[in-house]
């Protein structure tokens, strides 16, 4: 009989839980439900700017717009980028948000994209979260200006751009003779600086400029932009790239700021020379970190070819057989 009436003791108290929650529910729903939300967008917001506008208007729900702010704001815009735009809703007195989800909203206007909702302040506050279309590449400028050269030292100039991450630069030479309208030699380099040193970089004499492109944080690319041109001589690559110098014990090479390699390879004018620990230029066999590499008499190291003693180079010039 004990057990029994313990039994009965805690169904009563169960029932009295249940009836008190369902008493403090029927308090809630005292309100009204907002319904169904109806948001106007309008905005202006364009790649290559900062900033932008939004508005949100209220179609109909018993509610009011509180605050609308763009919450992955950037110094600048790049094409490609969504903005992410979180509008604050308040109840009416009386009223509360039922519900949050996606459906809760109807949108018009502007196009935008649901992300997310969520209700707090016992559901008398709403927060949704939608992002804009993305942003059109082409409306962002990034063409460079500004190109010079400082043509006694070589080193290309040009205006920043505040929207490039980087910049994409190339040593061009006029009437390159090459199979595409791309004069273009030697390597396109990334570089962060709205600067670029070409010294060491002129194989012969000729006519010269340079291209540059702003890339941004999204990738995109603007247009290539060419310098002036600049005339190369003998005496000006002397300068510019170093030069030959020859005593009674061999060749060596002085680059433009006065130094010279030793006990090591280096490119000139688009070839491999290696020179020993005193920094004069070797010829013949060469071991370099176990491999085997053959300069011939002018020092330019050979590569994808036989030797003239019988032996097989690769591409690298590393002797294969």
């Amino acid at each position: 009989m004990g057990r029994k009436r313990e039994w009965v003791i805690t169904l009563g108290l169960s029932l009295a839980v249940a009836a008190s929650i369902s008493m403090v529910s029927l308090a809630k729903e005292e309100r009204e439900k907002v319904g169904t939300i109806e948001l106007s967008f309008s905005y202006d917001i364009q790649a290559g700017e900062s900033g932008g506008d939004v508005d949100v208007t209220l179609g109909s729900g018993n509610c009011s717009v509180e605050s609308v702010d763009i919450v992955n704001e950037k110094d600048f815009w790049v094409g490609g980028d969504k903005p992410k735009v979180e509008v604050c809703l308040s109840a009416d007195s009386d009223y509360y948000f039922a519900k949050s989800g996606k459906s809760a909203f109807s949108f018009s206007g502007d196009k935008v994209k649901y992300v997310t909702s969520s209700t707090k302040s016992d559901k008398s506050e709403m927060v949704l979260t939608v992002t804009l279309e993305k942003l059109d590449e082409d409306d962002e400028d990034l063409d460079v200006s500004g190109l010079t050269w400082d043509e006694y030292n070589g080193i290309a100039h040009w205006d920043h751009n505040s929207l490039a991450k980087n910049y994409k630069v190339r040593l061009c030479r006029y009437g390159n003779n090459s199979t595409t309208s791309d004069d273009g030699i030697g390597t396109v380099y990334t570089v962060k600086e709205n600067s670029f040193d070409f010294s060491g970089r002129f194989p012969r004499t000729g006519t010269y400029y340079f291209k540059v492109r702003a890339v941004d944080s999204r990738s995109n690319v603007g247009d290539w932009q060419e310098s002036a041109y600049m005339d190369v001589t003998e005496e000006d690559l002397a300068r510019l790239n170093g030069q030959w110098m020859r005593d009674d014990r061999g060749w060596w090479y002085v680059n433009p700021d006065g130094s010279y390699t030793k006990d090591g390879w280096q490119s000139i004018r688009g070839k491999w020379y290696f020179f020993d620990g005193e920094g004069y230029m070797k010829t013949g066999w060469i071991q370099w970190n176990d491999k085997f590499y053959y300069c011939d008499d002018s020092g330019a190291m050979l590569a994808g070819t036989v030797t003239p003693d019988g032996y097989t180079v690769g591409a690298d010039g590393a002797r294969l057989n």
